[in-house]
């Protein structure tokens, strides 16, 4: 059992940088996605249970009670709101609440079996984590070069990107926030094996990262920059990054349409509504919410979605906020244990440089998008959070 989930684990990595690619055919319903990465997760962490109650004795990881906190609340808020909706609508939001029960699982899997399998262990995933992020650079690119105009792509209601890298997961902000993590990756490679071949590599991520035109991306690699190099006191190499940042602000190349200004106001405005939106729906349903993951059926009623789009819409189901979007969906009582859930994985992460710097990138990009619950992102912090070394980089 222990080597399938070690195959699995290996499996997923390598599909990983697939993205939105690996989307199955799931249902007629246009509104539930399932993806290969979905199956893979759910084999994994199966598989995982069965040798875990065949077990005596099981050591509690740190994040483990505000997970099955958060994990209670979230279903408390469908079962409250469950005469709220259709029992197709509360069978799609089932689903995707046990897919946040699978991927959270991901968490326990590597924390149990790290000491099991080398490759599992901080040195080794670090390089294995830094491999699929190159992998998914380097599929944006091909993307940015040779598909750059993806308006064909609003049949299916995803943005017609224009001269942007947005890659396999075709959303720019989404794959640049995982670029930013390949860099982190990158630049403490160089600072432990001062290896030649990660400064092209690192060049290369940092090019997709630039061609995703992402606002905060770039503002999370910034701040998390400046925090590796600040507690490593490399105030030279911090230099020239920044030196670099505003060398490639200038002469980004300015595609023709709105995603290509870096100045662009529009998204700020979007954004706000959207905030303003979710905070509507909050304070109607203050103490369980709406019901995890039924966000889409609330827009809907409230007529923030289009009738004609509101199944469709690839961000119907989201908000821009992910703290937001907890607080519309599970409560004032969710919103807390997720706060915790957070809060305690910052704490425990500051015994390690690299995983405070991801996760505050990853938190940070949160408010602007809704990057805690996309399922790459969320199995990427799980993956760091259970494999990381506790010890201090300095």
């Amino acid at each position: 059992m222990l080597k399938a989930i070690n195959v699995l684990i290996f499996v997923f990595l390598a599909i990983l940088p697939f993205g939105q690619l690996t989307r199955l055919p799931f249902s007629t319903n246009p509104s539930a996605h399932l993806y290969l990465t979905d199956i893979v997760v759910f084999l994994i962490v199966f598989f995982w249970l069965l040798t875990f109650f065949g077990k005596k004795k099981y050591q509690l990881t740190p994040l483990a009670k505000p997970i099955f906190l958060f994990a209670s609340l979230a279903f408390i808020s469908l079962m409250v709101n469950l005469k709220n909706f259709s029992l197709n609508e509360n069978t799609v939001a089932f689903l995707y609440f046990l897919r946040w029960i699978f991927y959270a699982g991901i968490y326990f899997v590597i924390s149990d079996l790290k000491s099991k399998f080398k490759w599992l262990k901080w040195p080794e995933f670090k390089c294995y984590l830094m491999i699929v992020g190159s992998a998914i650079a380097v599929f944006g690119l091909i993307q940015y070069f040779w598909f750059p105009n993806l308006k064909a792509l609003e049949v299916w209601q995803y943005d017609p990107h224009f001269y942007r890298l947005v890659g396999t997961f075709l959303d720019p902000g989404f794959t640049g926030l995982v670029l930013v993590l390949t860099l982190f990756l990158i630049i403490f490679a160089w600072f432990e094996q001062k290896k030649k071949y990660l400064i092209p590599l690192g060049l290369m991520v940092f090019t997709a990262l630039a061609l995703t035109y992402s606002r905060a991306s770039w503002l999370v690699f910034l701040i998390g920059i400046f925090l590796i190099f600040l507690r490593k006191k490399a105030w030279l190499f911090l230099l020239a990054i920044i030196f670099l940042s505003i060398f490639t602000f200038y002469f980004l190349p300015r595609p023709a349409g709105e995603g290509g200004k870096i100045e662009r106001t529009y998204t700020i405005y979007s954004r706000l509504e959207n905030y303003r939106q979710s905070l509507i729906i909050a304070k109607k349903y203050p103490l369980f919410g709406v019901g995890f993951n039924t966000y889409r059926y609330v827009q809907r009623n409230e007529g923030f979605l289009a009738e004609e789009e509101w199944q469709v819409s690839q961000s119907g189901a989201g908000a821009d906020s992910s703290f937001l979007l907890v607080l519309a969906t599970t409560g004032i009582f969710g919103f807390l244990s997720y706060f915790w859930l957070w809060g305690k994985a910052l704490k425990e992460s500051q015994k390690n440089l690299l995983v405070l710097a991801s996760l505050l990138a990853i938190i940070i990009h949160s408010f602007f998008l809704n990057s805690l619950f996309y399922p790459q992102i969320m199995v990427w912090s799980w993956f760091l959070l259970a494999s990381f070394k506790v010890k201090e980089n300095k």
